[in-house]
């Protein structure tokens, strides 16, 4: 028995040459895989950045993008740091996210994801917001006509509390959730400290008061309002639309 575990023993630590000669040849053929994928991934061109396809972007341009990114279209493909180049990318403040992949033989995508303006706030420029209260300058690519100005703050008061800016991204929240189709009507959410939002009517300047509180219901019953066409056409006539009342819609006429 005793033999029996010696020669075991000796088959594990001490292989036989055939056995060797098998290793030997299976770390070669590793060895040699090995080489032949670096050399073709970064000595041939075979897998060099001939593409960067960028996607996403509304408002920045490619090119921008392109120069941004700093990838060298010479460049072999697996040496592009893909989470450098997020980094890179997401210091521009108009992206919300930046994804950055790899795509055989030889492209890079870019894929950005911009943040939209919720509504606009002018102080001697036309700034953008977006839902996370995030405040930039207009682009020219953004639409005016689609989102409605927040007035009656000014970027000097939202340094110190950004609280009134808040109250008016949730405002256009809940008018999206009501009935999106009351934007073609709003032109301003007009907020100022001790005082509720009111909104303001592109057809004839007329304000909206809303009161502090059911704001889903009166947005509903301001959206009804505004479906009867014989009302639209008196827009322009009317000075205040008060829905603060439980009970009533109080319209008050131009003198």
């Amino acid at each position: 028995m005793a033999q029996n575990n010696s020669n075991i023993k000796r088959s594990i630590f001490y292989p036989t040459p055939k056995v060797a000669a098998v290793w030997i040849l299976l770390l070669l053929s590793v060895y040699g895989i090995y080489r032949g994928s670096n050399y073709l991934m970064y000595r041939t061109g075979f897998f060099k950045v001939k593409k960067v396809a960028i996607s996403g972007n509304q408002y920045i341009d490619s090119k921008e993008i392109f120069t941004a990114a700093k990838i060298d279209s010479g460049e072999a493909m697996y040496k592009v740091e893909t989470l450098k180049v997020t980094e890179e990318l997401l210091k521009n403040k108009y992206f919300r996210g930046v994804s950055v992949s790899r795509k055989m033989p030889s492209n890079i995508i870019i894929d950005v994801q911009e943040r939209e303006p919720l509504l606009y706030l002018i102080d001697k420029s036309i700034y953008m917001v977006d839902e996370q209260c995030t405040i930039l300058k207009k682009l020219p690519g953004m639409p005016m006509g689609r989102c409605p100005i927040v007035t009656g703050i000014t970027l000097k008061e939202l340094e110190k509390d950004s609280t009134l800016l808040a109250e008016s991204i949730e405002m256009v929240k809940k008018i999206r959730e009501v009935d999106p189709a009351l934007f073609a009507f709003i032109s301003e959410i007009n907020t100022s400290k001790n005082k509720h939002p009111e909104l303001i009517l592109i057809k004839g300047a007329a304000r909206v008061k809303l009161g502090g509180s059911n704001y889903y219901q009166r947005l509903y019953i301001l959206s009804q309002l505004l479906n009867k066409q014989m009302i639209v056409d008196e827009l322009p006539a009317i000075k205040q639309i008060d829905l603060t009342f439980a009970d009533r819609i109080v319209l008050q006429r131009k003198s």
